[in-house]
């Protein structure tokens, strides 16, 4: 007979007191349990590739995504996950004005095919030159220098890009709701735990997003436009989530 486990997680307290009375019930609803207010109802909806659903009682519902596949929406990103991430960057950069830039497998027969389209067999009287597209490298990220600052008020950091020769600064900012959430991370030997509660109570979203460290196992519980006592209530409820395992 196969035996079944329940592996807790243990989500440092996020200066808040964890205290459960009668006001509380526990649900298990198989991929996981949780503990939330007994005003609170759970809603299954239906998923094609992971397990959803939602839990009512406040005024805005908060909806679970819980995926072996790692479909779960990773929410608001770290300033860190931000800046490793490829949302800031582009294949434009170091390009030239008269250039046709294409895959470095693709760059004969691009060059062919430019040659016939002007008639010559002679590449080095094309109009249009064809080079591979630049395979940058990031030198650094760091703060804006003071003049730096000054040419780009609204940006959080600078990107010293290198290609061949030349190096280019870009200007990275980052994305408001990262601004204005508190993002905080944590990990056991099992789980990465990200929880996101906004810096201004009402003004965003709080949730929990939490990825498995040996598996494409992911899961997030979230909702928007909480009241203050309703956040207390959802970062204490996603204290008691455990997950089953077989």
């Amino acid at each position: 007979m196969t035996k079944k486990l329940f592996f807790i997680l243990l989500i440092p307290a996020i200066a808040i007191c964890l205290s459960f009375t009668d006001d509380w019930k526990q649900l298990d609803l198989g991929s996981f349990k949780i503990s939330i207010p007994k005003e609170w109802n759970y809603e299954k909806e239906q998923g094609e590739d992971s397990f959803i659903g939602k839990f009512t009682g406040p005024k805005y519902p908060l909806e679970f995504d819980c995926s072996s596949m790692g479909y779960a929406n990773p929410l608001i990103s770290t300033e860190q996950e931000y800046l490793a991430g490829d949302e800031w960057k582009g294949q434009s950069f170091f390009y030239k004005v008269g250039v046709i830039y294409t895959a470095s497998f693709n760059v004969k027969n691009a060059r062919m095919e430019e040659m016939k389209k002007e008639g010559i067999t002679d590449s080095t009287l094309l109009k249009m030159k064809v080079d591979t597209i630049p395979d940058y490298k990031i030198k650094q990220i760091h703060k804006p220098t003071a003049e730096q600052a000054k040419k780009y008020p609204k940006d959080d950091y600078i990107a010293d890009l290198t290609y061949r020769d030349s190096t280019i600064y870009v200007p990275i900012e980052i994305p408001v709701p990262t601004k204005e959430s508190n993002i905080r991370i944590d990990t056991t030997d099992k789980y990465i735990i990200k929880t996101i509660w906004p810096k201004v109570t009402g003004e965003g979203i709080t949730g929990v997003y939490i990825k498995s460290r040996t598996s494409s196992f992911n899961f997030n519980l979230v909702g928007g436009g909480l009241t203050a006592k309703e956040q207390k209530q959802a970062l204490q409820a996603f204290k008691t989530i455990t997950f089953k395992k077989k």
